[in-house]
């Protein structure tokens, strides 16, 4: 780690920006007076160690060499994100993957077959990064005994680094589509009676195994009763540690780059009902299976820095309103090709390689070091399209992130109001909006082995900063 004197020998001072964030007026196409972000007076909010997650269909897992310990780019990528974080396996492909300890595995999108060595090479990914996982069981056409090898072998192999079993994967869904997985009507009612069955059935074989649960597609009502009867339950059935949901913008092929660049308007009902879920039942949340576009992502859109931007004002978001997790979706999808969205890119061919979305989450994990609290702020945005976030450590702001996904106009943001000292800043650019590449966090580009580290490091003087259009902005204390 640098010392004090170290980092501000290597500081790179880039007088341009420099001069802008002085500038308080006159800069056309800015803002006539600074963002003034102000501690709103809330609570802070608990950031846990672990929040970033990436998600993974189950084929994944019996992909040889992919999770693997000796794939060192991707071991790296991975550790960029952090030393601690949740890897969630499932997916739709969960409803189609069985466990053979000894059987030949396979990574088939509707026959996928996870064995005993493929469960060990995930573990030696999990130690190598520090992560740890949240693991699916096929409660669509499994059977409980089933589950319950699962379960035991699952526990066996990642011991400590399993966080919680899911029982089933958008469990909202099974009797819909041409083939349903359960006869319609499919309420609520109907999953938990199957649900209890099948955790009495796990947790007597597997003692002091943690479930993640109801994990639906997009349904509220199912984790808000979940909570409730977990909360008022006296038997074992009734337990769930960790309450899960999914969340995408829209539909790939009703997505627009419009979409990521607003807020979506049913987003903040959704967050606030988790959170008081989560509150009045005292179990925390995760949105385990999440990105912009489901059915892989719009081309172009999640896949160019606009899909940067949404990420990281997504994360940052949801642990203002308190999820303890978020698992970024990425890799091969259900249908069969890498998403558009994805962080990490691999195509099997050649060393993984850091997608768009990456860099967002690159920018949150840069924002969060040894912050482990979001903390509420107010501020007048003056009509300009951009969101910030306090981020800090006993009340106090450590950190500020301003995303500013306005077309048109750049902007001022002051900190003088945060009472943040000997700050610097790591801008998150691109050449336009839709770039792909040259995609830059504290001017650097993550390199062919996985690794980043920041080449410039704007020390701020005073207590403004520019934010153009069209980038985010990490203002830390030194």
């Amino acid at each position: 780690m640098l010392t004090r004197r170290e980092f501000l020998r290597n500081t790179v001072q880039c007088s341009a920006s420099l001069a802008l964030a002085t500038s308080m007026r006159g800069v056309a196409g800015a803002a006539d007076a600074p963002i003034t972000p102000r501690l709103s007076g809330t609570a802070p909010v608990k950031v846990p160690s672990d929040f970033v997650g990436l998600g993974y269909e189950m084929s994944s897992v019996a992909t040889e060499g992919l999770l693997s310990a000796a794939n060192l780019p991707y071991v790296t990528l991975v550790g960029n994100l952090g030393g601690a974080g949740v890897v969630r396996v499932g997916g739709i492909v969960a409803d189609y993957t069985r466990y053979e300890a000894n059987g030949t595995a396979k990574a088939e999108r509707q026959d996928t077959v996870i064995n005993r060595a493929r469960l060990e090479q995930f573990d030696g990914f999990l130690k190598k990064t520090g992560w740890r996982a949240i693991w699916s069981v096929n409660f669509a056409q499994g059977s409980v005994e089933d589950a319950v090898a699962e379960a035991r072998a699952v526990r066996e192999v990642l011991g400590s680094r399993l966080l919680a079993l899911e029982i089933g994967n958008e469990v909202e869904n099974y009797s819909r589509g041409e083939k349903p997985f359960r006869k319609p009507p499919y309420d609520y009612e109907t999953y938990r009676t199957q649900y209890n069955e099948w955790h009495a059935a796990i947790v007597k074989a597997v003692p002091g195994i943690s479930f993640a649960a109801p994990d639906t597609a997009s349904s509220v009502e199912w984790v808000e009763r979940m909570a409730k009867d977990a909360k008022g339950a006296n038997d074992s059935a009734g337990n769930v540690q960790l309450l899960t949901t999914h969340y995408y913008r829209e539909y790939q092929k009703r997505g627009s780059a419009e979409q990521l660049l607003h807020p979506d308007p049913r987003l903040k009902d959704v967050l606030v009902r988790l959170r008081a879920a989560s509150r009045e039942s005292g179990i925390p949340w995760r949105m385990c299976e999440t990105n912009s576009f489901s059915g892989g992502g719009l081309p172009g859109v999640s896949d160019s820095f606009i899909g940067t931007l949404w990420t990281l004002d997504f994360m940052l978001l949801l642990a203002e309103y308190g999820c303890a997790g978020v698992n970024i979706e990425t890799g091969v999808n259900q249908l069969g090709f890498i998403s558009s969205y994805s962080p990490i890119v691999d195509d099997g061919k050649g060393p993984a390689t850091a997608g768009p979305s990456y860099y967002g989450m690159l920018a949150f994990a840069a924002a969060a070091r040894d912050c482990p609290e979001a903390l509420p702020i107010d501020f007048d945005a003056q009509g300009v399209n951009m969101t910030a976030y306090a981020l800090g450590r006993d009340g106090k702001p450590r950190c500020v992130v301003a995303v500013n996904k306005d077309s048109a106009q750049d902007a001022h943001l002051s900190i003088e109001q945060l009472e943040m000292d000997e700050t610097y800043a790591l801008r998150l650019t691109a050449p336009s909006a839709r770039s792909r590449t040259g995609i830059t966090l504290g001017g650097s580009v993550v390199d062919a082995e996985g690794g980043w580290r920041a080449a410039s490091r704007e020390v701020i003087r005073g207590k403004a900063v520019m934010v153009p259009r069209m980038s985010a902005v990490v203002v830390r204390t030194v």
